[in-house]
């Protein structure tokens, strides 16, 4: 442990000897390491040293005490002042207070007044660095811990167990927009469930690892979350939007890399109070439940749609043609495994694609409708209006 620097200031030799000779430095930890004799000689030494305390007189030619105490602390906030001085009026000590003093000593000094005052020092400056050691420390275990406590926050807050105060409180302490997100995302990868019997234990945390590895990766963003809860799903809270392209490449490079297959629903957020997260939580991950429940055939017609959807004549008799099935079996199974009917669900994601567009660029609403699939600008803000509430322009507006 350093020892603590000591700077005896007075233009008296006798009062400067006096007290470094009264005073077993060593037996506090300190060391005299300079004197000076004048107020800007003491200002000199005490930068230079970077002295933890400063005993100095007020009555000090070509710079008095006052003074060289006002640059010292300006420069070494932290340094202990104790006065030693042979002025007794008020403005001086009053002063000397404004400077957050330790103490004001009248001379002559007495030596025991003056070893009590060093040993009330020692005891400050340890007791800070100890304080300073625990807060280095608690910072170090904080961002050691920080993925874990913000997991925990946005698990508690997903389970609706938080009010708004602490939630907006945590926000805060993890650098995070005070404001509700736009946009949720539940990720399941079924067979980390599934495999739980045969694939060891390590394993599976390294492909859980490679998932979320790929979403931060690939979502490059300072305002978004990415956990897993405690199903083992992976949550992605955003402060700034993607897109569906942005989510079905994240899916399609995790199949290329690892071989495995990953579900998704994305949502934008609608409800307003912090508290009301949950809900969306839970619609996601009830949507990708549904998804994993689909049969092979639903499957293949969804991705056939999604690749397709821009096609103007993409129609239920081309896809069940694609698939090799009737058109009447392929609608009837799309509704009862979906809940949605192939019109329904090609609308969807023409009026999703064209949300995107209208957020994100300046195309105008007739090349919009164009991009998602519609001959007719007059039918897709028809449909469109029908869907989100108001026209195109409006939303874009």
């Amino acid at each position: 442990m350093r020892k603590w620097k000591v700077l005896i200031a007075d233009d008296e030799f006798i009062i400067r000897d006096g007290i470094h000779s009264s005073v077993d430095w060593e037996r506090y930890n300190m060391e005299v390491v300079g004197e000076a004799e004048d107020g800007e000689e003491a200002v000199e030494v005490a930068l230079e040293h970077q002295v933890d305390i400063l005993l100095i007189d007020l009555n000090m030619p070509i710079m008095n005490g006052l003074e060289a105490m006002k640059q010292i602390k300006q420069q070494l906030p932290a340094c202990k002042m104790v006065v030693v001085s042979g002025y007794d009026e008020f403005r001086y000590a009053q002063e000397a207070l404004r400077l957050k003093v330790e103490d004001y000593l009248l001379k002559p000094v007495n030596p025991g007044k003056l070893e009590a005052i060093i040993m009330e020092l020692q005891r400050k400056l340890d007791m800070e660095v100890s304080q300073k050691e625990f807060v280095k420390q608690a910072t170090i275990q904080i961002k050691r811990n920080q993925t874990q406590l913000k997991e925990r926050f946005f698990q508690d807050w997903m389970e609706g167990q938080l009010a708004n105060e602490e939630i907006m409180e945590q926000l805060q302490f993890l650098n995070l927009p005070v404001t509700t997100p736009i946009q949720y995302i539940v990720i399941k990868w079924p067979d980390y469930h599934l495999n739980q019997m045969f694939m060891q234990e390590n394993d599976r945390q390294i492909y859980l690892f490679a998932i979320e590895n790929i979403v931060k990766e690939m979502i490059k963003s300072n305002k978004i979350i990415v956990f897993w809860d405690r199903s083992h799903l992976l949550n992605i809270c955003l402060w700034e939007p993607i897109n569906q392209e942005q989510m079905t490449e994240i899916r399609d490079v995790v199949q290329h890399y690892f071989s495995i297959t990953i579900y998704y629903h994305m949502e934008d957020i609608k409800e307003l109070e912090f508290t009301h997260l949950y809900k969306v939580y839970d619609r996601c991950k009830r949507e990708v439940d549904k998804q994993i429940k689909i049969s092979p055939i639903v499957k293949d017609a969804l991705s056939y749609i999604r690749q397709h959807y821009q096609d103007s004549s993409l129609t239920l008799e081309k896809v069940a043609e694609e698939l090799h099935i009737t058109t009447v079996y392929l609608s009837r199974i799309m509704k009862h495994e979906l809940g949605i009917s192939y019109v329904g669900l090609l609308t969807q994601m023409r009026i999703n694609k064209a949300v995107d567009l209208l957020k994100t660029t300046e195309l105008s609403i007739r090349d919009i409708a164009e991009a998602v699939g519609y001959d007719s600008q007059h039918y897709f803000s028809t449909t469109f209006k029908k869907i989100v509430g108001v026209s195109p322009m409006q939303f874009k507006n």
